[in-house]
């Protein structure tokens, strides 16, 4: 039971603490609040390992501190080198283009070493069981996050070709990465094993997608279900003479002045 309160207590609820600070973040009088609730409550999962020792639950928290540096960069990356362009709002020094792209490989080559170095996140002598969850799902994710942000770039932004082309070459570096990882074995994960998770994580984001999609369809037709059985609106009665008058007069008083 004091393991049970322990685990609760150092991981469970500074795990339900972080999307709490997170909704403080996006109101604008509770943003510093918001964002220091979230930053104290991830600090607390991430040390969890030490703290609750004995509870699996804290491999969560051993992953997210193993991929918190590749992670940080990634997303300092890809910020730079999508508003260091030519954006109407909010737009960064050009430097930054080049800071995030190199910031982004660096970031890749981290994750890539994870899976085929040494750094592969290791949780009681054994490889950490989410991150060979992570892994897939977050390659097959990004390449396609990348390539459907290029695509928009160019469709729908101005003079964005070359960060587009910068997505589009994150999209194919992740693909080339995944396929890689499915005909190679990694340090401490098989390929055949790599595979299967690859097709559980796409299983996922399809069914997903899948579901999104259907719960736009439902409330679609429900709307238009619900509409088309309306009856017609009827046609009222014109004003009568009385009633024309007495707009008349309302007008008339609340027109005019003392010159008039």
């Amino acid at each position: 039971m004091d393991e049970m309160w322990a685990a609760a207590f150092w991981f469970w609820i500074p795990l339900m603490l972080v999307p709490i600070g997170l909704y403080g973040t996006l109101r604008g009088s509770n943003r510093k609040p918001g964002i220091t609730l979230t930053i104290f409550a991830l600090i607390l999962v991430m040390v969890s390992p030490w703290t609750v020792p004995s509870s699996d639950s804290t491999a969560g928290g051993h992953l997210l501190l193993s991929i918190l540096g590749p992670s940080a960069l990634m997303a300092y990356g890809l910020y730079g080198m999508v508003f260091g362009g030519n954006v109407p709002v909010g737009r960064l020094d050009s430097s930054a283009r080049w800071s995030g792209s190199i910031a982004t490989i660096v970031a890749i080559a981290l994750m890539a070493m994870m899976h085929w170095g040494s750094f592969t996140p290791i949780w009681r002598g054994d490889v950490n069981p989410y991150w060979i969850v992570f892994w897939p799902t977050f390659l097959m994710f990004s390449t396609s996050l990348c390539a459907l942000a290029s695509l928009a770039l160019v469709g729908f932004g101005s003079e964005r070709l070359k960060e587009s082309l910068n997505l589009a070459g994150i999209s194919v570096v992740m693909a080339g990465i995944a396929l890689t990882a499915m005909l190679f074995d990694g340090s401490n994960t098989s390929a055949e094993e790599f595979r299967g998770h690859l097709w559980l994580a796409a299983a996922d984001i399809m069914g997903t997608l899948a579901g999104v999609g259907a719960s736009i369809a439902t409330f679609a037709i429900v709307i238009w279900s619900y509409e088309s059985n309306l009856p017609s609106p009827s046609m009222t009665d014109p004003p009568t003479e009385d009633e024309v008058k007495h707009v008349v007069a309302i007008a008339k008083s609340h027109l005019g002045g003392e010159e008039e």
